[in-house]
């Protein structure tokens, strides 16, 4: 990851620091510290030396676990892309009924990034993942690749023509990743629930699809 060619738009000033560890741990504390760092403070001057100090350990301890700060950087976008998936995938597990693994997936999604903001601004403003949303074959990024395949069984269901597909994705998605990108920026306030804002507007776009559907059958007949 080539730190250098990143934007910073800061989010957040509270500084994390890490908290008391057992040797077997602190490969996993010092990459949390070091989105927070990055999530904080962005990536100019940023260094493992950075990461060592705001967790009281050696400058030398870091590369007993990570051999330059490249593997560092593949290792923070690694750990955030296991978690954001496992949360995902476990979120619709067993869920038939399309809609409701829609819903589930987008409040999972969103909840993730509540309970985890320095995430997103990591994930999303400085680790060098691509979603290429033309490329059909893209599935390199899990966690859009199941975001993508869940809204497509969805439009199945449904009865939407293919070529209808992307544009109700990038509709769908941009409704979770709007509402998760608002929820993470502290200079928006609201006291109300975000998953309940995303439930009703999936369920009032699916009540769209529904009657367009069901218009479209009448006039045939």
């Amino acid at each position: 990851m080539e730190f250098g060619r990143f934007k910073e738009p800061i989010l957040y000033k509270s500084f994390m620091e890490c908290t008391p560890y057992h040797h077997g741990d602190l490969k996993n504390k010092l990459i949390e510290a070091g989105i927070q760092l990055i999530s904080t403070d962005g990536t100019a001057g940023f260094s493992l030396r950075k990461v060592a100090t705001s967790c009281g350990v050696s400058h030398a301890a870091p590369y007993s676990h990570f051999k330059d700060l490249d593997d560092f950087a593949h290792s923070m976008g690694e750990l955030v892309a296991q978690k954001f998936m496992q949360k995902l995938s476990s979120s619709i597990e067993g869920e038939s009924d399309s809609i409701q693994a829609i819903c589930q997936l987008g409040s999972a999604y969103i909840s993730f990034f509540r309970d985890n903001p320095q995430y997103f601004q990591f994930l999303f403003y400085y680790s060098n993942i691509t979603i290429d949303i033309n490329n059909d074959e893209n599935d390199e990024y899990p966690p859009f690749a199941l975001f993508k395949k869940t809204a497509f069984r969805l439009f199945r269901d449904l009865g939407l023509p293919e070529e209808a597909y992307l544009n109700n994705l990038l509709a769908l998605w941009s409704m979770v990743h709007g509402i998760s990108s608002l929820l993470t920026n502290k200079h928006v306030q609201y006291t109300g629930d975000w998953n309940k804002v995303l439930t009703e507007n999936i369920l009032m776009d699916m009540g769209r699809f529904k009657e367009k559907d069901s218009v479209k059958n009448s006039m045939r007949r």
